[in-house]
């Protein structure tokens, strides 16, 4: 079976609830919905029906949906338990608008972490499918010790811990050209990921199932750099990149899942032989036309690829819900 990884939704219920509150600038619009100064959402956003259309001319038995960066990621609400259960009940209200063939990701009250081990354990009872988490709990890192009960649990629990970038990283120099999405996100997950190897969160649960939206962003292109600071020996030696791991922080990378969303076929080349294809599961961003939603990018890089490879890569996703 494929499995998409990396889509986006939210219900058409709660997002008339949201404009209703006007929460997160969501209004109405005559095509449905939009950000306030924005054009409108992509009907596919919250059109499962359509979605499932998508999903049958790709062949994907699976899709596994979390809401957008945008709603995970607000400074207002990252902390409120009541908002995460209300975005979590929305996701699998929307999954199970799918006949099967979407599967929820929970998100945490990210900047309350404390509680995030807990509402984890109450979403998978619920029948979320897996976690999705931002790139830092607004504004606070992830690999500060509070969060390491959320790491444990994920792991006990077997779960994929899909991570998307989020507006964390939004500065002046980001607002023009779209260079949030283009620069600022791959950026953003590059430093959460590379801080949580630092920081001994792959030494101390190897299980931990992390898949890392657009390919892990600009990370697997400073697995180099990494190195270097860890084999410092003497002018530039920094303790910390020691403290907490025994072996180069690169070897680490291949701890890590990685999305096929990289747009372009040398990249998945580079990414498959610097983590192996075991280590790549198919994903889209769907519905985002800023991603692959149709998967077309990514399956025209695969077809360069060895038959053996390309099986994988496509099976992964299912593999790693199997457990």
């Amino acid at each position: 079976m494929i499995v998409d990884v990396h889509a986006h939704a939210l219900s058409r219920d709660f997002l008339s609830e949201l404009a209703r509150e006007g929460a997160f600038g969501i209004e109405t619009c005559p095509e449905g919905f939009r950000f306030a100064g924005y054009g409108p959402l992509d009907p596919l956003l919250f059109d499962m029906a359509g979605r499932l259309g998508s999903l049958e001319r790709r062949n994907i038995g699976l899709q596994l949906i979390s809401p957008p960066p945008r709603v995970v990621s607000h400074a207002g609400w990252a902390a409120d338990v009541a908002f995460a259960r209300r975005l979590n009940a929305q996701t699998l209200a929307a999954a199970n608008e799918g006949g099967g063939r979407l599967g929820g990701l929970a998100v945490p009250p990210i900047a309350s972490p404390e509680k995030c081990a807990d509402e984890i354990r109450r979403a998978y009872d619920e029948g979320h499918v897996g976690v999705a988490l931002p790139t830092s709990a607004a504004g606070r890192p992830l690999d500060d010790p509070a969060f390491d009960p959320l790491w444990a649990e994920c792991a006990r629990l077997g779960s994929i811990v899909f991570m998307h970038p989020t507006t964390g990283v939004e500065r002046e120099a980001f607002g023009s050209y779209t260079m949030l999405q283009l620069v600022g996100w791959p950026s953003e997950t590059a430093l959460c990921v590379a801080r949580l190897i630092f920081a001994g969160v792959f030494e101390r649960h190897p299980d931990l199932k992390l898949v890392l939206a657009h390919g892990g962003g600009t990370l697997p292109m400073l697995a180099g750099r990494l190195d270097l600071a860890y084999e410092a020996p003497r002018y530039e030696a920094n303790p910390a990149c020691r403290a907490h791991i025994t072996r180069p922080p690169s070897s680490y990378l291949r701890d890590i899942f990685y999305d096929t969303v990289v747009a372009h076929p040398d990249v998945l080349d580079f990414l498959l032989k610097l983590v192996g294809p075991g280590r790549v599961v198919f994903g889209t961003d769907f519905p985002f036309e800023i991603g692959d939603a149709e998967g077309a990018k990514a399956l025209d890089a695969l077809a360069r690829q060895p038959e053996a490879v390309q099986d994988a890569v496509m099976t992964n996703g299912a593999r790693l819900l199997r457990g």
